[in-house]
């Protein structure tokens, strides 16, 4: 008994070892890739701040320290916030909208595999169009106020949610589907027990690549006509050719996209905790 005991003790104490040096691997990781991050983002800033004024004149390209001072005079004198509530708006209605019809085609699709085959040509004409040369029109059709901006943020994200969850769709395992199929399994419980969870991780792959799509759109709609939000900023800016304003405003931009991708990245660790985390292969060693 007092060596069963011993040995119980001795694997608990292995089990323990393994699983702290796991963590401290972990964390060695996450340090290395924070490091990687930050030193790649100073090479990148302090090229750009030497650049400014030598190789390109200092009006056309402004350096880091002086698009920090105009981010902060936005900031500081309340200028930056009714632009930036506007975009984000816009942005996240365009999103929410582009993502629930991408999501319902694709729910239709699963269910209806006919619906695909009928759609799928005029969803690729669609698709061929740019959108950024429906921007004028839809602005025409929709006017000068923020929905045209919605629609066609909405529309840069439907096409990318919808392809990628199709993707998931068509690729659950043909085996699975005939085992479940075997056990008696309706179509209506193949679709909602099989094939919509197995199209979860493209939706969230997806659903991330949206974020700067439904920005873009947005954006795009606010160059051509707009009297508020931060593309009205940036092009306001470089009309005065105060590129250091409009820079801030590209940051003020780019905080959005990395906010939107933080949040959805806590999303996908937490609906996507049963499937395993993978790294990229080392192309030296194992």
């Amino acid at each position: 008994m007092t060596s069963a005991v011993a040995a119980g003790a001795y694997e608990a104490g292995l089990l323990d070892r393994a699983a702290s040096e796991v963590r401290a691997r972990g964390r060695a990781r996450q340090l290395a890739i924070a490091l990687g991050r930050g030193l790649l983002l100073a090479s990148f800033l302090g090229a750009w701040g030497l650049a400014s004024g030598r190789l390109v004149d200092h009006e056309f390209l402004s350096d880091p320290l002086a698009v920090l001072a105009a981010l902060v005079e936005l900031v500081a004198s309340a200028r930056l916030w009714p632009h930036l509530v506007q975009t984000v708006g816009e942005v996240l209605a365009g999103y929410g909208i582009g993502v629930a019809l991408g999501v319902g085609l694709t729910v239709l699709v699963a269910a209806l595999p006919a619906a695909h085959r009928v759609l799928r040509p005029f969803l690729v004409a669609f698709y061929s169009i740019p959108k950024i040369a429906l921007a004028p029109l839809i602005i025409m059709w929709f006017g000068l106020a923020a929905a045209p901006k919605v629609i066609l943020a909405a529309a840069f994200v439907f096409f990318v949610v919808f392809m990628n969850m199709v993707a998931g769709v068509y690729s659950v395992s043909p085996e699975l589907t005939k085992a479940m199929r075997v056990m008696g399994a309706s179509p209506p419980v193949l679709l909602r027990k099989l094939v919509l969870p197995s199209s979860v991780p493209h939706l969230m792959t997806g659903l991330r690549l949206a974020v700067p799509e439904a920005l873009i759109g947005a954006v795009v709609g606010e160059f051509i006509s707009a009297n508020r939000g931060l593309g009205y900023l940036v092009t306001s800016a470089t009309a005065q050719f105060n590129t250091a304003a409009a820079m801030a405003a590209i940051v003020a931009l780019l905080l959005i996209v990395v906010v939107m991708d933080l949040g959805l990245g806590v999303a996908e660790r937490r609906f996507l905790r049963w499937r395993p985390r993978t790294g990229m292969p080392s192309a030296v060693g194992t």
